[in-house]
């Protein structure tokens, strides 16, 4: 019965992200940029929205049961409840993840509340401050500076004992916590993986262009580098101010991975840097050679305006930020045409397509007074994640590409959702005022299975790069202006090899001190 409570909940939400179903899950801000400076914003339409008591839910729960407890250690305490727990966050956990709160409140009794931060290296550094100031929050989310540089400054908590990674309930996840490992200790034991970047593009301007499609390129299994370039030249040639490819900052790292290789590959006892690899440099030098010949633009450009002028081919973004504002563009612009998000083209030399994997999770930070709390918040999100009906109910949720209105009245605040019309009616049975519309991301089942393959370890390698687990000062070596190791290439053309010989002893110098720190934890 409960868990028929809990899919219920799901598909009356607001939005149902599906998490990693198409991304983070948050549509704030992902961790492909980790330098944003995003703040919770008021919704001016938040009083059509539905609103929930987490604490009313939270006290008429029952006991906590030992099935939601799978996956748990033995400093974990059995049928205990969460209670308040204590959240740090750009973005409120409660508001924008709902079916997390819920799943919370009746399998745990505890509500989540969240104290909100900017996000990027002021996300560290105010957790920095409640860390040293005994009022450390009892978890944060995942983001990229959390590891190495995180935990190396000794801002999380080892959740060894409080969760055990050999359950069946981690079992596809081991792997992954084991590449978080440090010194021997497992801090983040992430919901699940996900890609980090996608190609994204409007099926309008391939057909137009007469382009071949991608997707079906994609399904034949020959969406590689070749063809990429081939389709972006085709585009370029036919306006000059078309542009084949542009993307974020952290772009060229998601082509140099398809190689299979990381930049910067931290082994859990030694950080590796690959600067110099052969893979690295070819992958450099191919797309400096494709920036010169006119097929990629400047950096950066939102994705929900990427697509309205109709001159770009194909955007490199985060794969449901990406996705959806793209979509939601089209929606509000009326535009013609499908957005649609693949992997990053695969190697021609690799044997197989290799991914810049990012995760999706929560962390216990150092000195938290309610550890028990955050783990319990941590299953929330591995629950949602694996129960059947919960996966089912979400994914038809994506599917719905019906009306979709706010919950209350906009004249009475009928609540359509307590009366159980939340989408059978296209007017207010008190007022008989019209719904208010709004928009919804739709996936199709062929994007959801694209989604879903770019998990699969047998189909993917995922390939977790540690280049952006570091401080903003070491980012700035990579990324944003013409002579960063990233964007120099990639933006401006610059030669790789010139700013890797000028960088590479300003990347050991920051790297060094913390292969001493990594070394002298391990011995201890």
């Amino acid at each position: 019965m409960q868990k028929k409570k809990i899919v219920a909940a799901v598909l009356s939400a607001a939005m149902i992200t599906g998490m990693v179903t198409g991304c983070n899950g948050d549509n704030t801000t992902t961790s492909s940029a980790p330098e944003t400076t995003t703040t919770v914003t008021g919704n001016p339409d938040a009083e059509l929205e539905s609103s929930v008591d987490w604490n009313d839910m939270a006290n008429s729960g029952g006991e906590v049961d030992e099935a939601d407890e799978a996956g748990t250690g033995e400093l974990y305490e059995p049928g205990k409840k969460a209670g308040a727990v204590k959240a740090l966050c750009y973005y409120d956990l409660a508001q924008t993840q709902p079916e997390l709160a819920e799943l919370l409140a009746t399998r745990f009794g505890g509500t989540i509340e969240t104290v909100s931060s900017q996000s990027g290296s002021l996300y560290f550094e105010k957790l920095a401050t409640l860390v040293a100031s005994d009022d450390s929050p009892d978890i944060v989310r995942y983001d990229w500076m959390a590891y190495p540089w995180g935990v190396s400054q000794n801002l999380f908590t080892p959740l060894d004992g409080w969760l055990d990674m050999d359950d069946p309930f981690w079992s596809d996840e081991k792997s992954v916590i084991e590449s978080f490992a440090y010194a021997g200790k497992h801090y983040y034991f992430p919901t699940a993986v996900q890609t980090n970047f996608a190609m994204i593009y409007n099926t309008n301007n391939i057909e137009l262009a007469g382009l071949e499609d991608p997707y079906e390129l994609y399904m034949k299994g020959e969406w590689t580098w070749d063809t990429f370039e081939r389709l972006a030249t085709e585009w370029a040639n036919r306006d000059e101010e078309n542009i084949g490819f542009t993307g974020g900052s952290w772009s060229s790292m998601m082509f140099i991975n398809t190689t299979g290789t990381k930049v910067i590959d931290m082994t859990g006892t030694d950080i590796v840097n690959n600067m110099k690899n052969e893979n690295v440099q070819r992958t450099m030098d191919w797309i400096a050679k494709m920036k010169n010949d006119g097929l990629i633009g400047d950096g950066f450009i939102d994705p929900g305006l990427a697509f309205v002028d109709g001159k770009l081919l194909f955007l490199g973004m985060g794969l449901t930020w990406g996705f959806e504002s793209a979509q939601q563009s089209l929606f509000k612009n009326d535009l013609p045409g499908e957005i649609v998000a693949l992997p990053f083209p695969r190697d021609p030399q690799a044997d197989k397509y290799y991914i810049s994997a990012d995760s999706y999770g929560f962390m216990v930070p150092a000195g938290a007074k309610n550890v028990q709390g955050g783990v319990q918040w941590i299953l929330c999100g591995r629950i949602h994640e694996t129960d059947p009906e919960i996966i089912q109910a979400t994914q038809e949720e994506l599917m719905y590409d019906g009306p979709n209105y706010f919950p209350k009245c906009a004249g009475c605040k009928y609540d359509f959702v307590e009366s159980g019309e939340h989408r059978t009616l296209d007017s207010c049975p008190e007022c008989n005022e019209p719904r208010k519309a709004k928009f919804k991301p739709v996936y199709s089942q062929e994007q959801i299975d694209i989604n879903e393959s770019m998990r699969d370890p047998e189909k993917f390698g995922l390939i977790f790069d540690s280049t952006v687990g570091f401080s903003s000062d070491f980012s700035d070596l990579f990324v944003g202006a013409e002579e960063t190791i990233f964007d120099g290439p990639l933006y401006y053309g610059t030669s790789y090899t010139q700013l890797r010989d000028s960088k590479f002893g300003a990347v050991e110098s920051y790297l060094e001190p913390i292969r001493q720190v990594i070394r002298q934890a391990a011995s201890e």
